[in-house]
């Protein structure tokens, strides 16, 4: 892993603190239309899912707050690393609150993704591909997409994958990931 940057603790209203149960008991009850369907289709409940990571020592999860009311929680859990190269399952939660403060918010997702990079040399998760917006949200913050997508629980889903520089991933040919 590469060395350890930090993410800032203030975006304009935007506070972030590592996540607690508390925290994550807030926010299951406020998460997005669009977070609660990505919860369903992985087989989770908005409480197993904002929960779990808490759980696991390797993972790291943070919380944004605007005062003390959690607007999404977010981290990466460690997955199996493949060869040579350490692989993070990235994700994210939010209520609608995001929308609200999408400038802030947005900075600091930029940072976010940009710290647990150092940290990872592969971050990748799954997103349903009807969810448009959270693809091109994705892309922006320089995520590739295989151009095939997957089957969870009967609902289309498409594999995001971004990738430290030093690092080449070889896909196979049906995994490659989409140019944008």
């Amino acid at each position: 892993m590469g060395s350890r940057k930090s993410i800032k603790a203030r975006y304009g209203s935007i506070s972030v603190k590592h996540a607690t149960a508390t925290h994550a008991g807030k926010l299951q009850h406020f998460l997005r239309l669009t977070d609660l369907r990505e919860c369903m289709i992985q087989g989770s409940t908005p409480w197993r899912a904002l929960h779990a990571p808490l759980t696991i020592p390797e993972a790291e999860t943070f919380t944004a707050l605007i005062g003390k009311i959690p607007i999404c929680m977010g981290g990466v859990v460690p997955l199996d690393a493949c060869e040579d190269a350490t692989v993070g399952s990235i994700w994210l939660l939010g209520s609608s609150s995001v929308e609200e403060h999408a400038r802030d918010f947005h900075k600091m997702v930029k940072d976010m993704v940009s710290y647990f990079q150092t940290q990872y040399d592969i971050l990748e998760n799954v997103v349903p591909t009807d969810h448009t917006r959270s693809i091109k949200w994705l892309a922006s913050l320089g995520f590739q997409f295989s151009p095939i997508p997957t089957i969870i629980n009967g609902y289309d889903v498409v594999r995001f994958v971004r990738c430290a520089s030093n690092i080449e991933v070889s896909f196979e040919d049906n995994e490659r990931p989409a140019s944008n």
